[in-house]
């Protein structure tokens, strides 16, 4: 397993410097000067300076090399735009877009998985065909107009939970809530269709008409056997959940990682950009590894595969 692990994360450093490499060439070939953008009234010489104070007077090569000798030394640059490094930028808005994540994947795991099991120990009644219809109705609704309608209702109408900025963890209450609808319905569906599937395995009857506890047979045998491929839908769900954060934060002004990357895009903020595409990438990578340790210990087939480990 460790040969694994290992193997897994030089992978994902390559796959890390690739997307560096891809992300600092492209920010300086697509149109825009930050310079100008920071200073839009300067003179001609003042954008000369200006762009040797920051760092981007000079040809892309060398650019590059510079950047990777800084990354060498812990320091992923500085952003003019915030006044401040990289890295407090990011250590600022990092634990806010932590705290909006685990709610999410904690309110997308919770409901998904009881009205998963629960659709498919009732399937094809009432509830089943509620929860399947609720499903397919929320799997169909962006997450830009959940954001407006949850802010006009819960926060304008029924001033329930606070939906602007940031000043404690109950502002990341909403927020989440909208990130982990859509996820949440297809972590439904898919656990539906799967234990389905698994309750009418020869095993699972076998252990039901052994006289063996609902509760057993349902998540010990049933549950585990739809494990493999629902670890592989969440992880990609994970990297949807990542993904709608640039959108949810900007509607709620939520000021976390997501909406400080559509900031430093937006103003060409150089550094700040590659420092957050560094940042995601290594979050993924850490995401897929803890992915495939999964696989290793749930199926017995993978370990057999590994030497039995």
């Amino acid at each position: 397993m460790l040969t694994t692990i290992i193997n897994r994360l030089l992978q994902g450093l390559v796959v890390v410097f690739a997307v560096m490499v891809i992300t600092f060439i492209m920010l300086r070939l697509i149109p825009g000067d930050p310079s100008r953008t920071l200073a839009p009234v300067a003179t001609a010489a003042q954008i000369l300076q200006l762009k040797e104070q920051m760092g981007i007077g000079e040809s892309i090569p060398v650019q590059f090399g510079k950047y990777i000798q800084n990354l060498f030394h812990g320091y992923l640059g500085y952003s003019y735009f915030q006044k401040a490094d990289v890295t407090t930028v990011i250590g600022n808005a990092l634990p806010k877009t932590g705290l909006l994540l685990l709610l999410a994947i904690i309110l997308e795991l919770t409901f998904g998985v009881i009205f998963g099991v629960l659709a498919a120990v009732k399937s094809n009644t009432w509830v089943d065909k509620t929860i399947s219809g609720f499903a397919v109705i929320v799997q169909s609704l962006p997450n830009y107009w959940v954001s407006i309608i949850m802010i006009s209702i819960i926060t304008v109408k029924w001033h329930l939970l606070p939906s602007i900025g940031y000043k404690g963890p109950i502002y990341a209450l909403l927020p989440a809530i909208v990130l982990s609808l859509q996820p949440m319905a297809v972590l439904i569906r898919n656990i539906r269709s799967s234990m389905m599937g698994s309750l009418m395995q020869s095993f699972v009857k076998a252990a039901k008409a052994r006289g063996v506890p609902s509760k057993i047979y349902i998540f010990k045998y049933a549950f585990r056997n739809s494990l493999i491929p629902l670890l592989t839908l969440f992880g990609a769900q994970l990297s949807y959940i990542v993904g709608s954060i640039v959108v949810v934060e900007y509607v709620f002004g939520y000021p976390g990682i997501g909406l400080q990357t559509l900031n430093a895009i937006l103003r060409r903020d150089y550094y700040l950009v590659q420092g957050l595409v560094v940042l995601i990438s290594g979050f993924f990578i850490i995401v897929n590894t803890v992915i495939d340790i999964g696989y290793i210990y749930l199926d017995p087939r993978i370990r057999k595969a590994l030497g039995g480990l």
